[in-house]
């Protein structure tokens, strides 16, 4: 077995062999390769922490400490052919910390003031604790799975990654996907699809779907079924650009990622409730640990639900019930079976916001106005199961297979605004529109990593194939209700029986390919290509109104990247993409539309400021080819051309110092057209896009003194201004947004906190997508939370 194989094989069980590292006593079990001392080692200059898991995990030892890991020293390097003890020696030379070897291959580190404190007795190995299974705390993500779908840290991927971790979520009292994504550079609410689910702008490019456990959604959908229930969300990672070669088709903004949690290896549980202005009221819980005695089965449950009166004037209220559980099977350190289910129930209002007026500016009335009916409501549910089986057959070889399934149904009632009278300037017309998606997907994959060396070069292989099954029965009828006066809406109008316009069933069948090496050259260089091919068959039936013609046709996508890390700290890279989209609309001789084709070319540079602050800046160019365009007024789209996106980001997260705590963006973005059939068009910015935006949120903790379990923090979130229209530009305003936190800990199981959002009242648009569909932030209001932690 090569050193690399060795190294490849701990790297996969790294996420459990880090948590050990800042664990009070530190315990790191590790397969156990060797019973003697390995011929050589290679260990760059690190984190202790880090550099220790490696050396546990070369030399098969159970590293115990005393205390916790000082977070100042690094390790030094080690290399060549080396006793045991010498390369332990070599790795802590400097960091102040000792080490002694004791009995059934455990050796314990304690500091040197410690050592001299005990009389220079050697040090005394405690008992070990059982820990939990759950990733590292605080705001900084070292790895992501995301980029490559290996475990991969951060710094070696050419590609700029953000990762919102749960203690900002938790910090923060998030409670949507979109308060959770304001913390990541050029990425912002899109809309919400009149309020039935949020959808994302990435570097200028808004996409209607993202991936869940790495599987993207049900490709016949305009938009995600329901919203994610943030109660089972471990992290929320965006993959900057082009994703199409990891995760076919998709916007070249880049790809959002929603972790799920998992079982823990001991009993945990917490309970959480929420009371917050406007009638916002949510309890969640969830309890994991071990279900047998070797602890090789866990398990998790979670649940949560909530309802929401909302800010808004005579809208009805929201609600939402969700559910989750999850199985873990690890009968041996080679093999892993997990087993997961939830279910998602949401009753929300059909709600398209506010409109803008004959002047091209947003109507002058309040914010928290309706113009809707009370009995225009989206009553959606979405029940999805995942079955994944990793297997590491040999020490080079990791095979991993997943079925995804889910059952989504949403039934609307939905009132669309149309047009404002443009004698009287306040009558809008309205449509009511009665719909129902029934929508189910299959997704299978089957995967294997491979890791190896050709001569001095080492390899990391992604081989994958997969085909996904997508299928929606759609049914919808449409009537003209009574006008609304914007200005003194009087409510009340009657839901007609409306004329039955479109029933069909639609049908995505899409088989894929696809390769990916990450090549090492050496501890300073490294590559990264892929390439992936996929094959699309698209069925319309038409039950009634006129037949769509079925099409099918395939793509390559591809991606190349270089890193140079110059030391351990800092990475420079670079890298080209392509994306691929298969258009959905049809043209005017309802025609088939070539799909839309992006590319992108980035460089940036990542940092380990510290070994707990991390950041990366990056520059960047996409250009998306065939892009569609609706027609106003008509049923049918025309290709616009081309659409450019370029800028530069800035996203800083980590730990300043002990206790203090940061997560900050900058981004700025020029996305417009750059060729179009229709010649006014050419030179508009993209709808939704801001020049800047940005945002900040820093949290201290005080972890000694008379103000020891006291947690204050404080944040601001700002966009500039942002066309709502393609054809004929029209903007809203930018704005900024502060908010505040301040918690406590009551006593080591109950935590209590307070969030402020919007603490000047500031009056804005959150989200922009078209003149007929503008949704206002919410005006000042706090969130009070209790959580119990068992």
């Amino acid at each position: 077995m090569t050193l690399r194989n060795s190294l490849s094989r701990m790297r996969r069980f790294s996420n459990k062999t880090r948590l050990m590292a800042t664990a009070a006593v530190l315990v790191f079990p590790t397969v156990a390769y060797a019973q003697t001392a390995v011929s050589g080692f290679d260990i760059p200059a690190q984190s202790v922490a880090s550099a220790l898991v490696r050396y546990s995990s070369i030399t098969g030892t159970n590293i115990i400490y005393d205390g916790t890991l000082p977070a100042g020293p690094r390790s030094q390097r080690v290399a060549g052919e080396l006793s045991e003890q010498q390369a332990l020696q070599q790795l802590l030379a400097g960091t102040g910390l000792r080490f002694s070897f004791g009995a059934n291959d455990t050796v314990t580190i304690i500091s040197s003031s410690a050592s001299a404190a005990q009389g220079g007795n050697d040090a005394t190995a405690l008992a070990p604790i059982v820990l939990t299974g759950e990733p590292l705390s605080g705001y900084q993500a070292e790895d992501s799975s995301v980029g490559t779908k290996t475990d991969t840290p951060l710094r070696d991927v050419p590609q700029s990654i953000q990762v919102v971790k749960r203690d900002v979520i938790t910090d923060q009292q998030a409670t949507t996907l979109t308060e959770a994504l304001s913390n990541v550079s050029n990425v912002r609410q899109s809309s919400t699809g009149a309020n039935r689910a949020e959808t994302f702008i990435a570097r200028g490019f808004a996409s209607n779907t993202y991936a869940i456990d790495g599987s993207v959604l049900n490709a016949t959908g305009s938009r995600p079924e329901v919203n994610p229930d943030l109660a089972g969300v471990e992290r929320v990672e965006v993959l900057k650009g082009p994703a199409s070669v990891l995760y076919g088709r998709g916007e070249p903004g880049g790809l959002i990622n929603i972790v799920t949690r998992r079982p823990t290896e001991t009993p945990t549980a917490e309970a959480t409730t929420q009371l917050g202005s406007y009638g916002f009221r949510r309890a969640e819980a969830t309890a994991s640990g071990p279900l047998n005695d070797d602890a090789t089965l866990t398990g998790r449950i979670t649940g949560a639900a909530q309802r929401d009166g909302g800010f808004i004037d005579y809208r009805p209220d929201s609600e939402r019930q969700y559910i989750s559980g999850v199985l873990e099977y690890n009968p041996t350190d080679d093999t892993r079976i997990s087993l997961s289910a939830d279910h998602t129930h949401q009753i929300q209002p059909y709600d398209r916001g506010l409109i803008f007026g004959l002047d091209d500016k947003i109507i002058e009335v309040p914010y928290n106005r309706f113009l809707g009916e009370d009995w225009s409501m989206v009553d959606s549910r979405k029940t999805r199961v995942s079955l994944t089986a990793e297997h590491q057959a040999t020490d080079w070889l990791k095979v991993r297979s997943t079925v995804r399934y889910d059952d989504a149904y949403t039934h609307d009632t939905g009132i669309d605004l149309r047009d404002l009278d443009e004698v009287d300037g306040r009558s809008l017309s309205r449509r009511y529109t009665d719909r129902i998606e029934d929508m189910r997907n299959l997704d299978l994959q089957l995967e294997g990593i491979m890791t190896f060396d050709t001569g001095m070069i080492g390899h990391t292989v992604l081989a994958g194939v997969q085909q996904t099954r997508s299928r929606m029965d759609f049914w919808s009828a449409r009537k003209s209700i009574g006008d609304i006066d914007i200005y003194d809406p009087v409510y009340g109008a009657t839901r007609p029986v409306a004329d039955l316009e479109n029933v069909y069933i639609q049908d995505i069948v899409t088989s894929s390919v696809y390769l990916q090496d990450q090549i090492e050259f050496s501890d300073q260089w490294k590559a990264l290509a892929g390439l992936r091919y996929d094959y699309f068959d698209h069925e319309v039936d038409q039950v009634y109104a006129n037949e769509e013609p079925a099409f099918n046709g395939g793509s390559v996508t591809g991606r190349v990247g270089l890193v140079y890390q110059p030391t351990d700290r800092l990475s420079f890279y670079t890298g080209y993409a392509t994306s691929f989209m298969p258009q959905s609309s049809l043209g005017q001789n309802n025609e088939v539309l070539d799909p839309e084709e992006g590319w992108q070319i980035e460089a940036g540079v990542k940092a380990e400021i510290t070994d707990r602050l991390s950041a990366t800046f990056s520059v960047f160019q996409i250009t998306k080819t065939n892009v569609a365009v609706d027609v106003p007024d008509e049923d049918y789209a025309r290709l616009a051309g081309r659409q450019r996106s370029r800028g530069a980001e800035l996203d800083i997260s980590g730990e300043i110092t002990d206790g203090w705590r940061v997560i900050a963006s900058l981004g700025y973005v020029d996305a417009r057209v750059t060729e179009d059939t229709v010649e006014s068009v050419v030179g508009n910015r993209l709808v939704g896009v801001p020049y800047w935006s940005g945002s900040l949120w820093t949290t201290y903790e005080f972890k000694t003194g008379q103000f020891e379990g006291l947690k204050v923090g404080a944040g601001i979130t700002a966009a500039g201004e942002r066309n709502a229209d393609l054809e004929k530009p029209a903007y809203v305003d930018g704005y900024y947004r502060l908010d505040a936190l301040v918690s406590y800990k009551i006593n080591e199981n109950l935590d209590f906190s307070l969030v402020g959002r919007n603490l000047t009242n500031e009056k804005y648009i959150e989200s922009t997508a078209s003149r007929t569909e503008n949704h206002a932030g919410a005006p000042r209001s706090f969130m009070a939370s209790l959580k119990a932690s068992f």
